[in-house]
């Protein structure tokens, strides 16, 4: 049994519990996919986005229909990184929520 608290994985439940810690005037939503239209349309619908929080792990090689990832994407370099990004690497498993919030 690990020992990180699970959370449910929704975005109510995910803003409730800010809420409950002080935070104000910022809420949680789904994004269901990564491309440039659903991204403009979350900012479109909610404003400012202050982070992504990913739930389940991408895999790079599969889309979720089990087609090949075709794409030209490659890693960013040192130079592309934004200074301010943060990346936690989760080395247990059902502990994203806990450890974004």
């Amino acid at each position: 049994m690990s020992d990180w608290c699970t959370i449910e994985s929704d975005p109510g439940v995910f803003t409730s519990l800010i809420e409950s810690f002080g935070v104000k005037n910022a809420q949680l939503a789904e994004l269901w996919s990564m491309d440039d239209d659903s991204l403009s349309n979350l900012m479109n619908e909610h404003g400012e986005i202050y982070g992504l929080i990913f739930l389940f792990k991408w895999q790079s090689s599969t889309h979720t229909n089990g087609s090949s990832n075709n794409t030209s994407a490659k890693p960013m370099s040192d130079d592309e990184i934004p200074h301010d990004l943060f990346f936690a690497k989760q080395v247990t498993t059902s502990a994203c929520a806990t450890q974004a919030i």
